[in-house]
């Protein structure tokens, strides 16, 4: 029997997330040979034997909440992610490969007048933006649809890139949202595997197993046509009706 998809991701995930967590004060003189905590001083924090959390690893056993909860303590994670292994563990639904945004959210975007402004599906999709977006960050409408996603565009887009004065930041930020926002296990898709076997960059960041929520708010540091340097106020709105939709503005910081 196939293994559940979340498990594994969920295995992946706290493995990459253990190898980063500070090591424990040495109490003797040995050099540490392994970076981060051991799998048997998580499962000591988390009060679960080596063997159990080892299976949880190897996405062998789903535990429960409280467990994963105990093992977000022991790993010293923070909200967002221990709400993202939390999701991995309750039944999520996958989102709709192909969302449309409705007429209203479609003229609401265009009708934004000089804030510039883009809507977004899973995996980042640009469902739909305004003159104002396609002038401050790159002209979405000629990139073809199937490649129109904002992660894969700041690879692929030399001019999207050239708009962010910390592009390595926006990458991290944008590739983490992806991951959070696929509670039913790893996202997948043609574009990932492209970019892995084509882009180091993507690969290094990808490999990484971060995450990210999306917040209301972020503060950009962007570079204009014209090449000059601006800091906005990312705003990002969650459609009620379908929350894999988000309507992102760029206003100038006050």
């Amino acid at each position: 029997m196939a293994r559940d998809p979340r498990l594994a991701q969920l295995g992946a995930f706290l493995h990459a997330r253990r190898d980063e967590a500070p090591p424990p004060a040495s109490t003797g003189t040995g050099r540490r040979q392994v970076p981060g905590l051991r799998r048997g001083e998580v499962a000591a924090l988390a009060f679960v034997s080596d063997e159990y959390y080892t299976r949880i690893e190897q996405g062998r056993v789903m535990p429960s909440a409280d467990v994963v909860r105990r093992i977000a303590d022991a790993l010293g994670l923070d909200g967002d992610q221990t709400r993202y292994a939390l999701d991995l563990v309750v039944a999520g639904e996958a989102p709709p490969p192909n969302p449309e945004p409705s007429d209203p959210l479609r003229r609401l975007v265009d009708r934004m007048g000089e804030v510039p402004a883009i809507l977004v599906g899973p995996a980042t999709s640009v469902l739909a933006w305004n003159a104002a977006a396609a002038r401050l960050l790159t002209d979405f409408g000629a990139v073809p649809p199937e490649r129109r996603r904002y992660v894969q565009m700041l690879f692929t887009d030399p001019v999207l890139q050239s708009r962010f004065a910390d592009l390595e930041a926006m990458r991290r930020t944008v590739i983490g949202i992806v991951r959070a926002s696929t509670p039913a296990g790893a996202p997948t898709g043609g574009w990932i595997d492209e970019l892995l076997r084509t882009d180091p960059g993507f690969a290094a960041l990808w490999e990484r197993n971060d995450v990210v929520r999306p917040h209301t708010h972020l503060r950009v540091r962007l570079r204009r046509p014209d090449g000059v340097g601006e800091t906005l106020d990312q705003v990002v709105l969650q459609v009620v009706d379908d929350p894999h939709q988000r309507l992102i503005a760029f206003v100038p910081a006050g």
